[in-house]
C-alpha cells in the first residue's frame, strides 16, 4: 500500500533531497546546485511511501506553484505521481490557492492534463529541459458557517442546539 502525507520539511529533507538527486541530477542531469534552493524551506512538502520505503516526493510554494515532483525509477508507472499530485492539490484547496501552476517537463504534459492542467504560453528551458507552464484552476472548499440567530421556524429544541453550538463556537 502507498501512504502520501505532509511531512516536516526539517525533519525529513534528507530524504526529500535523495529522492529529488536520484531523479534530477542523476537522471535528468539537472546540476545540483540548483536542485535544492531557498524554496524547500518555505514550502509544505509531501512524501509517497511503499512498504515504509520514500519513493516520491513534492511541494507546494507558498504561491500556489507546485514543484519538484518526483518518483524513483522502480515505482514509476504505479499511479505515486498522481497520488501525489492529489495530495498537493487537496492541500493548495486548503491553503486557499485559487489556482495551482506547475512548469512541466514537456514528456509528462499529458500526465498533468490527466489531472485538469491546461498549457499555457510556449515552450521554454529550464535547466537544459523543456519545459511548459500549466495552470489549473482550483474549488477552493466553502468555509463552515453558522447561524447567528435561528430561524422562526425551528422548534424549540433544535433553536436552543443551535444557539447553544454557535455561542460555544462551534
Amino acid at each position: 500500500m502507498i501512504f502520501v502525507e505532509i511531512v516536516d520539511y526539517q525533519a525529513e529533507k534528507e530524504v526529500i533531497h535523495s529522492i529529488r538527486y536520484d531523479v534530477f541530477v542523476q537522471e535528468q542531469q539537472v546540476p545540483a546546485d540548483i536542485e535544492i534552493d531557498r524554496w524547500d524551506p518555505l514550502s509544505i512538502h509531501v512524501l509517497a511511501r511503499q512498504a515504509g520505503q520514500a519513493v516520491g516526493t513534492g511541494r507546494l510554494l507558498p504561491d500556489g506553484h507546485i514543484g519538484r515532483v518526483a518518483v524513483r525509477r522502480p515505482w514509476r508507472h504505479q499511479g505515486i505521481g498522481r497520488l501525489l499530485m492529489e495530495q498537493l492539490l487537496q492541500t493548495a484547496r486548503e491553503e486557499g490557492h485559487p489556482q495551482v501552476v506547475l512548469s512541466a517537463q514537456c514528456h509528462a504534459i499529458n500526465f498533468y492534463q490527466k489531472l485538469g492542467f491546461q498549457e499555457e504560453g510556449k515552450v521554454y528551458l529550464e535547466a537544459g529541459i523543456k519545459h511548459i507552464k500549466m495552470v489549473k484552476p482550483l474549488r477552493v472548499p466553502a468555509k463552515l458557517t453558522y447561524v447567528a440567530q435561528p430561524p422562526e421556524t425551528c422548534s424549540a429544541q433544535w433553536r436552543n442546539r443551535i444557539l447553544a453550538a454557535t455561542y460555544n463556537g462551534a
